[in-house]
Formats: C-alpha cells, sequence, structure tokens
C-alpha cells in the first residue's frame, strides 16, 4: 500500500486543514480535517500564498485556523506537502 492509499487521499485534491503549529520560518504544520481527518501535512511559506507575494512568519495563518488547500506530493521521508495558494486551489476545482 503507497502513502497515499494510507493517507486516504489522492495527488491534487482540495482538503481542509487545521493549523496545528508554525514551524520557525518555513512554514506551517497541519492537520486534515476533511475529506479525511487527522491526516498530518506541512505547507512551506512559499506555498502560503501566490509566487511573487512576500511571506513572513507574521503572515502565517493562527494556531487552529483552518485552511483550504491541494495535496501536492509526499517527500522522501513521508511527509505531505501542501499547497494553499489560491491559483492552486483553483486548479485543483
Amino acid at each position: 500500500m503507497d502513502l497515499w492509499e494510507q493517507a486516504g487521499l489522492t495527488q491534487f485534491q482540495i482538503v481542509t486543514v487545521r493549523v496545528t503549529e508554525h514551524r520557525q520560518h518555513f512554514g506551517v504544520d497541519v492537520e486534515t480535517v476533511s475529506p479525511v481527518e487527522g491526516v498530518p501535512a506541512f505547507i512551506d511559506f512559499v506555498l502560503l500564498r501566490e509566487a511573487g507575494e512576500q511571506v513572513t512568519p507574521e503572515d502565517f495563518p493562527e494556531v487552529g485556523s483552518l485552511l483550504e488547500a491541494v495535496t501536492i506530493d509526499f517527500m522522501p521521508w513521508g511527509e505531505l506537502r501542501l499547497s494553499a495558494r489560491p491559483s492552486s486551489i483553483e486548479k485543483a476545482r
């Protein structure tokens, strides 16, 4: 069984996530809320806004916030990466 099957998700699927932690200046740790609950993931800071837009840790969504995002891929170490860029979400629709 591959990582996608284990997570119950597919690549480029729209998900709702809850921010669980700020990972220093690198981005935010999240956990899926729907369509599958409890899958840990990460959104790199450059994928929180559109390309070219500045993002600093002060711009990160608050812990506990709900976001819409798109599944991108699993990293070699098993971490699920997501994009919260509006253009990514629109493309996945």
